[in-house]
């Protein structure tokens, strides 16, 4: 048999038994060949005649195995072999074996496969000579066609150490699980998140990214960078190590994550700059958890309006956390302007300035809970109706119209918060539910838990239960 140069010689390769091979026994030589050979098998098939390379262009079985070497290959060079033989495979399923000399390298590779997902048979990721992951979405789930991206956990952590055994089930960095009814969910360890230009859009409805230590903290303007290429996310929880970024030299990105309902920051000192540059229009529910450091964070990079000092001088356990908190939530309003429904801090404060500001922007706010805040009656009497002109309720012997800051404000929980005095919290919520009760019933207190707060006595407790009745809650 002879071989042409390029493969351009029509006489090439028409002596010999291949020359009079049938068209479809000739693809099935191939599809072997390719079982066989190396990652770029139907590539070389192609390079021997013009017969060849037609078959094989025109073949999707010949493509139908991808073989992804990550040994001395850029990641732009994966994802461009990969890109070619989906679209050659197409529409038969494919099979994906991936050989990771690099495991950092896992979670870009497969973000290209993912929007092909219900065409994805089978999968094989080893690495050092040791089988990683062994299946495939669509051998858990009968019904391929309907198969969701629902949820994605990044562990950042070191995925593979010197003591780690990669054929004991529970040393995997890599797993995927299908639900009953075809939610796909991902798990993966990275030391690092991707750089955004070797990722492909991720379509997950859901991430939670969790830090594993300080040496594989991320740092605001990478985490955003990541973010940007989520853009079906619904729901998204941070949890962090507490590492501090320093001081930005530059603005992160604005990320807009139109469908985020959920937002989950946790042991983080970075929810300044995070909070600050997210566009969350459809967000219902703001979860900050242990925000709070008794230490001072490095100043944000630039100034901005609300950076003063705040004019209450109430005491705080952590007053540098306590600004940045505030700040981010205030920027995050003011960019996003969202139908937020839940606000839920727990030991996570902001200032008095911070509550005032932050109050009078959420008309659709339902459940407030807070716990280990060092509020102050100043914080709690903007839960009082005030009137609208000023005064104290009424003008010229007729009442005022009264103005209620969180006016759809159903559950309010308190714990463990013990700078606020029981006078004034039951001067504030009897003043809200006598107004509320009468002019918009629709809209009051229909839930407050009051737990562990040293200045809410029983004394109080009898007192405000005059008002609320079986609505108050005092464990």
């Amino acid at each position: 048999m002879t071989y042409s140069e390029g493969g351009d010689n029509p006489a090439a390769a028409l002596e010999g038994p291949f020359s009079r091979l049938p068209t479809e026994l000739l693809i099935q030589v191939f599809v072997l060949c390719g079982r066989s050979g190396g990652s770029f098998t139907p590539l070389d098939l192609g390079t021997v005649c013009r017969r060849w390379r037609e078959v094989c262009i025109s073949s999707p079985h010949v493509w139908q195995l991808i073989v992804v070497s990550t040994l001395s290959r850029s990641i732009s060079s994966i994802r461009s072999q990969a890109e070619l033989w989906i679209t050659r495979s197409f529409p038969l399923p494919f099979d994906v074996h991936i050989d990771l000399a690099d495991c950092e390298a896992l979670l870009p590779i497969v973000s290209y496969f993912l929007p092909h997902i219900h065409r994805w048979r089978d999968c094989n990721i080893t690495s050092g000579g040791h089988t990683v992951w062994k299946n495939s979405p669509t051998t858990l789930f009968q019904s391929s066609e309907h198969l969701v991206l629902q949820h994605l956990d990044v562990q950042l952590r070191t995925p593979v150490t010197e003591d780690t055994n990669l054929g004991a089930d529970n040393a995997s960095f890599f797993s995927c699980r299908v639900s009953t009814i075809g939610r796909v969910s991902m798990e993966i360890a990275v030391s690092y998140l991707p750089l955004p230009g070797s990722l492909n859009p991720l379509h997950f409805t859901s991430i939670d990214i969790v830090e594993g230590c300080l040496a594989h903290a991320v740092r605001s303007p990478d985490l955003l960078s990541f973010l940007q290429w989520c853009p079906n996310l619904e729901r998204f929880s941070f949890r962090g190590v507490c590492y501090e970024e320093g001081v930005l030299t530059a603005s992160p990105p604005v990320v807009a994550l139109p469908r985020l309902h959920t937002l989950i920051l946790d042991s983080a000192c970075i929810q300044r700059s995070v909070l600050s540059h997210l566009h969350l229009p459809a967000l219902r529910a703001l979860h900050l958890q242990q925000l709070n450091m008794d230490f001072f964070l490095d100043s944000y990079h630039i100034t901005e309006p609300g950076d003063s000092d705040d004019e209450a001088r109430d005491f705080s356990q952590s007053p540098s956390s306590d600004h940045h908190t505030g700040m981010g939530i205030r920027k995050l309003i003011s960019r996003s302007n969202p139908p937020l429904e839940i606000l839920d801090m727990g030991l996570s404060d902001m200032r008095t300035k911070d509550f005032s500001w932050v109050f009078d922007r959420l008309p659709y706010l339902k459940h407030f809970a807070i716990v280990g805040s060092d509020m102050s009656d100043k914080v709690i009497r903007l839960l009082k109706p005030v009137p609208i002109g000023g005064g104290e309720g009424e003008l010229g012997g007729h009442p005022q119209a009264m103005r209620v800051r969180l006016p759809q404000l159903e559950t309010l929980r308190l714990v463990s918060c013990q700078q606020f005095s029981g006078d004034a919290l039951v001067d504030a919520l009897t003043a809200r539910v006598r107004y509320t009760d009468t002019t918009t019933p629709n809209q009051t207190l229909t839930r407050v838990v009051i737990a562990s707060c040293n200045g809410f006595r029983p004394n109080h407790e009898q007192e405000l239960f005059w008002h609320l009745r079986d609505r108050l809650h005092v464990p």
